[in-house]
């Protein structure tokens, strides 16, 4: 079992998967619901991008067990394998195109879905802090009557920053939640529970981030879900367990990067910020307590040995 490590913070400054969701006007929604949000906060460029092992850098020194779940998680017969990735448009740092054919990203997307069962335990793939979330779980989808019903609509969003040298300042966020022990009122409060019809609106409090800015706010009662906000996460800790939406079990895993560069497509927020292609920008390994991680690896998001199903 994963141990949830929770430490109290006095003064913090900022320093900041699956078939994907059928909704091909998610990234629409998006862009609509984002447009009216206040900056999260001014930024600084960084004095260099990060020359931790990734795409835009170099290689980690030893390959041994490095993105070796890769090939299984490009099976379709695998527990747990790739879904729907970004859409290249939307990837501002590093390669654009993911090696993921099967399931054509919607426009905007801006995340890489990982397709797994319902309720598969969701772990930090660094060290990280819990800093917003957004409670948009809703018992079923429609946006109009002509548009198919989802149902489930798993939609709890979570929103962390690296408090890793390897990646300062990078961000991940994880949708399609279908809970978390980071909110400890979530399902049980019912402020904080699950709507009937999907709004796009919820309980949320902290940074969430968008394809072209991002938001720092409180709405919606979002005590009722009495989260851990604050919360620091070791690389392995559990985060959170993955929802379904419609027929589709899966959560989706989005991350901006820090450069020295602007990033051409935020409008809002912090513009030295860049999403990047999950997959192929960074190197992977599965966690183990025992592993030592060279710089810039990060853990797969998920216990590897549930691939030996």
């Amino acid at each position: 079992m994963w141990k949830l490590r929770v430490i109290t913070l006095v003064s913090l400054l900022t320093v900041a998967v699956a078939v994907g969701c059928s909704s091909s006007d998610q990234g629409a929604v998006d862009k609509a619901v984002s447009a009216t949000l206040p900056v999260v906060q001014q930024a600084t460029a960084p004095s260099q991008t990060p020359q931790t092992a990734s795409a835009i850098t170099h290689p980690p020194a030893d390959m041994s067990n490095v993105n070796g779940m890769h090939d299984i998680l490009r099976s379709e017969e695998a527990y747990i394998r790739f879904g729907t990735q970004a859409d290249p448009s939307t990837v501002t740092l590093g390669p654009t195109d993911g090696g993921i054919l099967d399931y054509p990203p919607y426009e905007g997307k801006n995340s890489l879905n990982f397709k797994m069962p319902l309720m598969t335990p969701i772990i930090s793939p660094i060290n990280m802090e819990f800093v917003g979330f957004k409670n948009r779980s809703a018992s079923f989808r429609q946006d109009n009557p002509d548009s198919p019903r989802q149902e489930p609509f798993d939609d709890l969003e979570l929103c962390f920053e690296s408090v890793s040298a390897d990646w300062p300042g990078m961000i991940m966020c994880v949708y399609h939640l279908h809970t978390s022990p980071l909110l400890r009122s979530h399902l049980s409060n019912d402020d904080c529970g699950i709507q009937e019809k999907w709004t796009g609106t919820g309980a949320e409090k902290g940074r969430i981030y968008y394809l072209e800015n991002s938001s720092d706010r409180s709405q919606n009662n979002p005590e009722s879900c009495d989260p851990l906000l604050g919360t620091t996460l070791k690389r392995g800790d559990l985060l959170g367990y993955s929802g379904q939406v419609g027929n589709n079990p899966h959560s989706g895993f989005r991350f901006k990067v820090k450069s020295d560069k602007k990033n051409p497509l935020t409008k809002k927020g912090d513009p030295y910020l860049h999403w990047v292609q999950p997959s192929a920008f960074f190197y992977w390994q599965c966690f183990d307590s025992d592993t030592e991680f060279q710089p810039g690896i990060l853990a797969y998001p998920f216990d590897c040995k549930l691939l030996d199903r």
